[in-house]
C-alpha cells in the first residue's frame, strides 16, 4: 500500500503542480487546469474487459491486484453528465477553447470490503468524441467550481467506503461527447454513453 501511495503522490504532486493554490491571492492560478497525464498507476493489470459502454447511473465492478499485491476492488458508476452546466463561475481562459462551454461530470467509486484502500483522483476521467478524439478532463479546483468537486490529487477511498464528486471541465460551444471513459494504467477502460441533448 505504501507503494502505491508514494508513487501516485509523486506523479499527481507533479500533475496537479498548477491545479493547486499554493495561498495566492490570484484567483486564475489557483484554478489553471493542471498538466494533462493520461492515467493514474493504482494497479498492475489484470482486471476483466469492460465490454460495451454502459448507461449513465450503471456502475462497473472491477477487481486487480495492487502495486503492492495487495487485493483492491470496487465500483466504479457516471451518475450525471450537465451541459451546459449550471453553477460554474470560472473565466474563459481557463478553457482550452475559443468558445467554451463548460460540463460536468458527476462520479462514484465505492471500494469493496475485502479490498484494500482504493485510490481516486480525476486523472483517468476523459470525454470521447463521435469524431474519434478524446479529452482529459484537465484537473479544475478551487471557487467557481460546483461542489461537492471529486478530488484532483490522489484521495483513498477505505473498504467499505465511496467517494461521489463532480468533475468540471470546458468543451467548444457546439460540440457534444459520446462517452464518459475511465481508464485506469493496466486496465480496460469502462465507457458510459452520453446520451443525446
Amino acid at each position: 500500500m505504501r507503494a502505491r501511495t508514494a508513487a501516485c503522490a509523486a506523479l499527481l504532486i507533479a500533475a496537479t503542480a498548477t491545479a493547486c493554490s499554493s495561498g495566492s491571492t490570484d484567483q486564475k492560478a489557483a484554478t489553471k487546469p493542471a498538466v494533462k497525464a493520461s492515467s493514474t498507476p493504482t494497479a498492475a493489470a489484470s482486471a476483466k474487459t469492460a465490454g460495451s459502454p454502459l448507461r449513465l447511473g450503471a456502475g462497473h465492478h472491477w477487481s486487480d491486484t495492487d502495486l503492492d499485491g495487495s487485493h483492491i476492488s470496487g465500483t466504479t458508476t457516471v451518475l450525471s453528465y450537465s451541459q451546459p452546466a449550471p453553477g460554474v463561475h470560472l473565466e474563459q481562459a481557463l478553457s482550452d477553447f475559443p468558445h467554451p462551454e463548460w460540463a460536468i461530470i458527476e462520479v462514484k467509486v465505492c471500494a469493496d470490503r475485502t479490498s484494500s484502500n482504493v485510490q481516486v483522483s480525476q486523472t483517468p476521467w476523459k470525454l470521447g468524441f463521435p469524431d474519434d478524439t478524446q479529452l482529459q478532463v484537465p484537473g479544475i479546483s478551487g471557487a467557481g467550481i460546483p461542489k461537492p468537486e471529486y478530488p484532483i490529487e490522489g484521495t483513498l477511498v477505505q473498504p467499505g467506503r465511496c467517494l461521489r464528486g463532480k468533475i468540471t471541465l470546458s468543451v467548444e460551444k457546439g460540440t457534444r461527447p459520446n462517452e464518459i471513459i475511465y481508464a485506469v494504467q493496466g486496465r480496460d477502460p469502462i465507457i458510459w454513453t452520453v446520451p443525446k441533448a
